[in-house]
């Protein structure tokens, strides 16, 4: 895959729910092969409820990146990080931006949608800006990843209010909360 198909994965995955058939799915920790991580209430495809066709897609997204920093040379340091650190944390972004959380933070899965089968209202829990900047700092630069500099439509600096998965603590410094962000409030 080339750098410039690498570099829309972004703009992709930030739309590729943006259809009018969206609804609010319950997805169970590790009931997804590759975004195990994910445990709430996502926003999926009408005709993927399962959210089995958006993990498949992000782990494609994955493989892309794999093959650049295969190409990269991982044995060279480039940073206080390596490859794995820069998987981990681009891994962390594709999935977030697949599964949306739908509802506000801290609303059960039953406030949200009673009755999982219905089309429950897709309201969407913005993802957390400072997975994404994670992912900047953690992996080298032929990966030319960029992130907005403000709030969006689909990323949010909200530390209360956005979406982290499942990070409580900075992956880092457990000392120091997670998520962080360089996006102005």
């Amino acid at each position: 895959m080339r750098i410039a198909e690498l570099l829309a994965l972004a703009a992709i995955a930030s739309t590729s729910l943006a259809a009018a058939d969206e609804v609010c799915s319950l997805i169970r920790a590790k009931s997804l092969s590759f975004c195990s991580m994910v445990d709430y209430v996502a926003v999926t495809g009408a005709d993927d409820p399962t959210g089995a066709a958006a993990d498949a897609d992000a782990a494609t997204y994955y493989a892309s990146v794999e093959k650049i920093l295969d190409r990269f040379g991982c044995s060279t340091k480039y940073s206080l990080y390596n490859c794995d650190d820069c998987q981990d944390a681009y891994k962390y972004w594709v999935c977030a931006v697949q599964f949306q959380r739908c509802g506000g933070s801290g609303q059960s899965a039953t406030a949200i949608c009673p009755s999982v089968a219905n089309g429950c209202d897709p309201f969407r829990t913005r993802t957390c800006l400072s997975i994404c900047e994670d992912v900047i700092r953690k992996c080298p630069y032929v990966l030319n990843f960029a992130c907005p500099a403000e709030d969006t439509e689909y990323f949010s600096s909200d530390l209360v209010n956005c979406n982290r998965l499942d990070r409580t603590q900075h992956p880092d410094n457990p000392a120091l909360g997670w998520p962080g962000t360089f996006a102005s409030s």
